[in-house]
């Protein structure tokens, strides 16, 4: 059981990886819409999308996270078989809201089916690393194609990539199927209220926003950047997206053994100030090597990030309620993801500079909160956010 997840996730999040890259330049350049209104059309979807999000929590609660990933597969396998035949705004909308719920579906469960399938702890955050090396890898495969692509307005590689994604997600689904993993029974009843009533567990959720609106910037939009407004070579975005690829899957193991030794506030405060030093530097200087450094520096920041914040997560999350409290915080990157495109592209047609800075401060905004959002020393059992290995990767 445990090795039928590990293959099915590892193939799971290589394919979904391979996308964002391709996302905006595909509906931009080979279906002819333009920038605002993919990135309106992707955001409209998105939100409807992620309304599933607190249904997809209670149903984890009842029949528990296997039938759920395995439905995830089946939805996004739907979503990029049609991702080709959206040439209008409200086809991008309709692909963008199937693919949004077939990505509350699966990472809702995902975190409670590895726990399901893991014999310790440490096997949990193993499976679960994993996964971020498969999806950086596709993230990098992505980047690498449009590097090497001939003409970035010819839907060919579009359309074949699509496919292929959508193929692996029915792989992965087969995979899993006939696997039980029935929820654990509870002497509370589960309930909304339980997990809205934990202010300081919203507020983590809600701060997770700020880092996930950073990632959006570096893997969605930083490639139209590149080609449609610097009209820089092909080669920059794969180089990038490789170059930040690698970095993360190196650093990711040494930076959270130091990451260990403070309390995971520090850990993601830094982070966020590394993410609002890149976005400054692309402010003033957008030109390649700003661009080639600041992508390895942004993956250190994503690897000391995302762990930490679900780590963090995973402990101030009410224990009587542990679906809702999960969809709840997959809620978070569902609303970055869904409102980064059409903000973000709308910053772009003020200009560079407007895009950056308000990355920059969105960075810096993360500071604060996760300061405001740490446990109060009542709240622990032992030292101040006793740093129990976090290398758990966060759920997107």
């Amino acid at each position: 059981m445990r090795t039928r997840f590990a293959i099915a996730s590892i193939i799971d999040s290589a394919a979904s990886g391979m996308w964002p890259p391709f996302m905006l330049l595909f509906l931009v350049n080979a279906q002819h819409l333009s920038e605002t209104s993919a990135g309106l059309g992707l955001t409209i979807g998105s939100l409807l999308g992620i309304t599933a999000g607190p249904a997809v929590g209670m149903l984890l609660d009842r029949v528990g996270p296997a039938k759920l990933v395995i439905a995830s597969n089946v939805v996004r396998l739907a979503a990029f078989a049609y991702y080709p035949q959206a040439s209008t705004i409200w086809q991008a909308a309709l692909v963008a809201c199937v693919l949004s719920l077939g990505d509350r579906l699966f990472w809702t469960a995902n975190a409670p089916f590895a726990k399901v399938v893991s014999a310790a702890a440490r096997d949990v955050e193993r499976l679960l690393g994993w996964q971020s090396i498969g999806r950086f890898g596709g993230f990098g495969l992505g980047a690498g194609l449009i590097a090497v692509m001939p003409d970035t307005t010819d839907p060919i590689v579009y359309v074949v990539v699509a496919y292929v994604i959508a193929a692996l997600q029915g792989v992965a689904a087969l995979i899993l199927i006939g696997i039980r993993t029935p929820p654990e029974p509870s002497e509370v009843k589960p309930s909304w209220s339980i997990v809205l009533k934990d202010r300081r567990y919203v507020a983590v959720c809600a701060t997770q926003i700020l880092f996930c609106l950073a990632s959006v910037g570096k893997y969605t939009v930083l490639p139209l950047v590149i080609i449609n407004v610097l009209h820089g070579p092909q080669w920059v975005v794969g180089a990038a997206m490789i170059i930040g690829t690698v970095v993360y899957i190196v650093v990711q193991e040494p930076v959270l053994r130091i990451a260990e030794k403070y309390p995971r506030s520090q850990g993601m405060a830094v982070a966020a100030a590394m993410f609002a030093v890149c976005f400054a530097a692309l402010a003033i200087a957008p030109v390649t090597a700003v661009i080639l450094v600041t992508s390895a520096v942004m993956s250190v920041a994503e690897a000391l990030f995302s762990p930490l914040s679900t780590a963090a997560a995973v402990d101030a999350a009410p224990k009587e309620a542990q679906g809702r409290a999960s969809a709840l915080f997959q809620l978070s990157w569902g609303v970055a993801t869904a409102i980064g495109p059409a903000m973000l592209t709308g910053l772009l047609t003020l200009g560079l500079p407007v895009l950056w800075t308000t990355l920059t401060i969105t960075s810096l905004a993360a500071i604060p909160a996760v300061i405001a959002t740490r446990p109060r020393p009542q709240q622990q059992s032992g030292p101040p956010e006793a740093p129990q290995h976090p290398r758990a990767d966060a759920q997107k």
